[in-house]
């Protein structure tokens, strides 16, 4: 079984401490594969499932700067936008997720990134400036 899988596996099953610690681990020992994104990913997504919205922004951040062809860019935008509307960041969040909107049209995010756009009342397109 791969590392990371079992990493996955206990962070899905609330072993948040043992997870933070193997998906560090992979990040450690296997820095530059697609799954280090991964890994990325879920410490970001366990940082904000513990409300800690700043570590998460840093660890989305990582992804979307080192992975960003991964499989995981488009969830990391959205959840960097998410955890920016929980730290009262408003414009930067909804920038975020305008970002979404742009980048991945089409996919499940941002769909999701247009019903949150639309709940804060932001338009789902940046303005342009001429």
């Amino acid at each position: 079984m791969c590392f990371t899988t079992t990493a996955l596996r206990d962070c899905n099953g609330g072993k948040n401490d043992l997870a933070v610690q193997e998906f560090s681990d992979y990040i450690k020992f296997y820095p530059n594969t697609d799954l280090a994104g991964n890994s990325y990913f879920y410490l970001a997504e366990i940082q904000f499932k513990q409300g800690n919205y700043k570590e998460a922004v840093k660890n989305y951040d990582l992804v979307l700067q080192n992975y960003a062809s991964g499989n995981k860019a488009a969830a990391a935008q959205l959840k960097k936008g998410f955890a920016l509307l929980e730290l009262g960041q408003q414009e930067d969040g909804a920038q975020e997720l305008r970002h979404v909107v742009a980048r991945y049209p089409r996919s499940n995010e941002a769909t999701q990134a247009r019903d949150r756009l639309r709940k804060l009342g932001a338009p789902t397109a940046a303005k342009r400036t001429q």
